[in-house]
């Protein structure tokens, strides 16, 4: 396909619409065209008397007018119960019913009923979450399809989402929302995400997968938005917590030279988790503040896990208006590093042949001073957003939003010990850094966000033959800046939270200023058929100043001797290892780009409760630019989708797509890190991923009626992600190679058994499908960096009992309950996966 033609086809189609659009008088006839009440597959969150599953969609009798039930009934409110302005009713029906994405991103970006959606799109709900009582924000994807996660801390809090064929480390290529602002740390130059809200207070959580224009960039794969509690609601106080533990110590290592066996002196296994929120709504003034903590155990026997977070809401709503600002603090103090098992030359055993045989997931048998390593994270986030219904069918959305994350992370070098009695420091002679042993490398990286964005809507317009129209457009800028250095500490200094001070091996600072613009417009070609054309403009500049620059070259150079020529860097003739820092490098450079990026989707609702969809997208993601040279390549690429849900048949729910996608330019994370410990990019010429995802319910009330509802839930993800065109390292093709990272299964299969009374117990298999790890499909690598990453089963378990009138709930549930040992990924050396863990809790809800 010749995007440029597509391209000014569509902006000559959308600016064709917009004519008679703008000559609109603003009033319009709300009821021309309105059809009687029809079955749609809606995500129904307000409480049924049959003993369903909340996370199911629902056959439900809707009303396409705008009077119909608003965007989001929260959690027990009754059907059609509104919270906002007066003036927003109809906004808030198109938002519920309508084939577009809620013009407000806060109601979310998928409607509430997705009969004319034109994409695929799952909306988990807060009454879905609650059922499966997930431990992390990561987990809530699992029955999600077309998704995969990979939870590196065990705790999902480092991103770590995957969408149709894109590698799920940090999520870095995916657009992570929250509320509708961004959440990767630096979306313009480095898209990672090392931040998740805390599953405690999110009332529900949208993933669109395939055609998408208005929201960007990152969305070649799909786009995930957390939706935070809404200060319109109403009234309810809710007090949580939990506790488990994970069976994380087991393991052993043997040191052949010292003849000696090792065993955790690791932390406690110990978790919990606890949480409180109010929402309060009094006259036209709402407002919700929430706390959630934890302090858990990760995969390693080392780690903990440990976060306070606080959330608040204030909303106010006048007669056609609507204002309201949130916040977050989000403090996290992890005992956590990315440094994992790896063998050395001369060892016996592999590093896979050492996690399986003897070390498990005991880090503190082969590498005891990972003890003092840590991970401290700070974020601020800041929205105000203001609605303004001009009338039934015209709404603008204006916000402005902030984000500061300063992520600084400590852990020690090469495995050593950093509580060595000497005190000797790193030493830089020339261009060569040498470092002794027992030392702690600092990483400080440090990023801010600030973006102001208007939208519009205008809906129920006239189009030519008659037909209507909705148009939606908007306009965003947005500012980024980003600091990163690495800095090595003192013999026998441990580093700790705050420590600045050391010999820097690299240090850089980047900018990017960005606008983004995006315009679509839903025909109404029939009553039951829509089309939506749309076209998105991104253009940004990306500026970067270097100070310090490393050489990659692995970890350094190790000698038995650290005595130079001059007599420097004398270490009393002990190991170190010598970083050579780049001293011919450019210490400011910059670009620009700007692409103008086609969408169509279409919509047949025409079929008995059934939705075909599909369309073409031309994406855009950005890569990681901290080490990469400059300019870097377009990562653009070419989606297609095609897809059928229905709940035609009685106690039948059903949800299935096929996608093709073509990507230029697709940046992978390569086999190594340099000097200073940073990741080291490459890009493939092109990837092409064919798959297919499925989702499928069965219910047995409404066959058998009763007090009992038996169900089988399941969802399937096959991601062919292949290098079509791309060399390796040593300029060998690697054309048909799988992309690094990316399972080509991936499967969740629920069994569970519901009551009217108010319990429910419920059991899953969840299957990860093996994967390659470099671009080169390295089988097995005796370090245990590279290497196939082995498929694994596993087998989790949930039970929930409501007390009757006493807004009580009591629950247990357990993942890994058979403790397979597997790995998780190869990241900087083999990484376990979550053992067994089991864990009990409570939820308390006052109105």
């Amino acid at each position: 396909m010749r995007s440029s033609g597509v391209v000014a086809a569509s902006i000559a189609v959308i600016f064709a619409l917009l004519g008679p659009a703008l000559a609109q008088d603003g009033t319009s006839d709300t009821t021309s065209g309105e059809l009687p009440p029809v079955e749609v597959i809606q995500e129904d969150t307000a409480p049924t008397p049959a003993p369903q599953a909340a996370s199911s969609p629902q056959q439900t009798t809707v009303s396409p007018t705008p009077q119909a039930a608003p965007a989001y009934i929260p959690e027990d409110a009754a059907a059609g119960e509104y919270f906002g302005a007066p003036g927003g009713r109809a906004a808030a029906a198109r938002a519920q019913n309508g084939p577009a994405s809620p013009i407000n991103p806060m109601n979310g970006i998928l409607p509430g009923d997705l009969s004319k959606f034109p994409s695929a799109g799952t909306t988990v709900t807060t009454a879905a979450i609650d059922e499966l009582h997930p431990r992390s924000t990561n987990e809530i994807f699992n029955s999600v399809p077309g998704v995969h996660v990979v939870n590196d801390d065990g705790f999902g809090r480092h991103g770590g989402i995957g969408i149709r064929g894109s590698p799920p480390r940090r999520g870095r290529k995916v657009l992570v929302m929250e509320d509708g602002q961004p959440i990767n740390m630096g979306l313009w130059h480095d898209p990672s995400v090392h931040y998740s809200p805390p599953v405690d207070r999110i009332e529900a959580v949208d993933v669109i997968r395939g055609t998408i224009a208005n929201y960007g960039p990152n969305n070649n794969h799909g786009v995930v938005n957390y939706r935070n509690f809404s200060p319109f609601g109403p009234n309810e106080t809710v007090i949580s917590g939990s506790v488990g533990f994970t069976n994380n110590d087991e393991g052993s290592f043997y040191d052949e030279d010292d003849d000696e066996l090792f065993t955790s002196i690791g932390r406690r296994t110990s978790s919990g988790t606890w949480h409180l929120h109010t929402r309060q709504m009094v006259g036209n003034v709402g407002a919700v503040f929430s706390y959630s903590g934890a302090d858990v155990a990760g995969t390693w026997d080392t780690e903990r896990l440990r976060y306070n977070d606080f959330y608040g809401a204030l909303g106010w709503k006048g007669v056609d208006q609507d204002f309201t600002v949130s916040a977050v603090y989000f403090r996290q103090r992890d005992l956590y590093d990315e440094g994992n098992l790896e063998a050395e030359d001369g060892d016996d055993l592999s590093a896979d042949a050492l996690f399986y045989n003897q070390v498990e997931h005991c880090k503190t048998c082969y590498n005891p001073g990972s003890l003092y390593n840590s991970y401290n994270a700070d974020v601020v986030k800041l929205q105000a957003l203001h609605n303004y219904y001009l009338d039934d069918t015209t709404t603008i959305t204006s916000r402005t939003y902030g984000f500061f994350h300063r992520r600084d992370r400590y852990q020690n070098f090469e495995g050593e010990d950093p509580t060595e009695e000497d005190e000797f420091a790193p030493t830089l002679v020339g261009n060569e850094v040498y470092i002794p042993e027992g030392v702690m490398l600092g990483r400080l990286r440090t990023y801010k966000q600030y973006g102001a964005e208007v939208r519009a809507e205008f809906a129920d317009r006239p189009f030519i033959g008659g037909m209507r129209q909705d148009i939606q457009t908007g306009v965003r800028y947005e500012y980024n800046t980003f600091t990163n250095r690495n800095f090595f500490g003192a013999q026998g200094q441990v580093l700790t939270d705050g420590d600045t001070e050391g010999l820097n091996v690299f240090n850089r600072a980047t900018d990017a200023h960005a606008f983004s613009a995006f315009l679509q417009s839903t025909l109404h070609v029939a009553s039951d058929f829509t089309v939506t054309p749309g076209v998105r403009l991104d253009h940004y500049r990306v500026r970067r100043k270097t100070y310090v620059l490393s050489e990659e070259e692995g970890e350094g150079d190790e000698f038995e001797e650290c005595l130079n020529d001059t007599g420097f860097a004398d270490f009393g003739n002990e190991e170190c290892a010598v970083i050579e820092l780049e001293d011919d490098f450019l210490p400011t450079e910059s670009f620009t780009k700007t692409h103008v990026l086609p969408s169509v989707a279409l919509a047949y609702s025409g079929f008995y409760n059934s939705t075909v969809y599909g369309g073409y997208h031309r994406g855009l993601t950005i890569g990681v630019l901290r080490e990469a040279a400059l300019p870097p390549g377009d990562e653009l690429g070419d989606n297609f989708q095609i897809g059928l849900r229905s709940t035609a048949l009685t106690g039948i729910t059903f949800d299935i797509a096929a996608y093709h996608q073509r990507i230029q330019d697709f940046q992978i994370k390569g086999s190594a890190t340099d000097a200073a410990g940073n990741n080291v990019y490459s890009n493939i010429d092109e990837v092409h991923i064919n798959g297919f995802e499925t989702y499928g319910r069965i219910d047995s009330h409404p066959f058998t009626g009763g007090s009992y509802n038996f169900f089988f839930e399941g969802n399937y993800t096959l991601a062919d992600s292949k290098i079509e065109k791309g060399l390796s390292e040593d300029g060998d093709s690697i054309a048909g190679n799988d992309v690094p990272e990316v399972p080509r299964h991936f499967a969740m299969l629920t069994l569970g058994m519901q009551h009217k009374s108010g319990w429910d117990v419920s059991a899953s298999y969840t299957y990860r499908g093996g994967f390659y790890t470099d671009e080169d499909n390295t089988f097995s690598d005796f370090e245990g960096e590279d290497g196939f990453v082995p498929d694994v089963w596993l087998l989790s378990a949930r039970a929930n009992y409501r007390l009757p009138d006493t807004g009580l709930t009591l629950f247990v549930a357990g993942d890994n309950l058979t403790d397979e040992l597997y790995i998780q990924d190869r990241e900087d050396g083999v990484k376990p996966g979550q053992a067994r863990t089991l864990w009990a809790g409570f939820k308390l809800k006052l109105q």
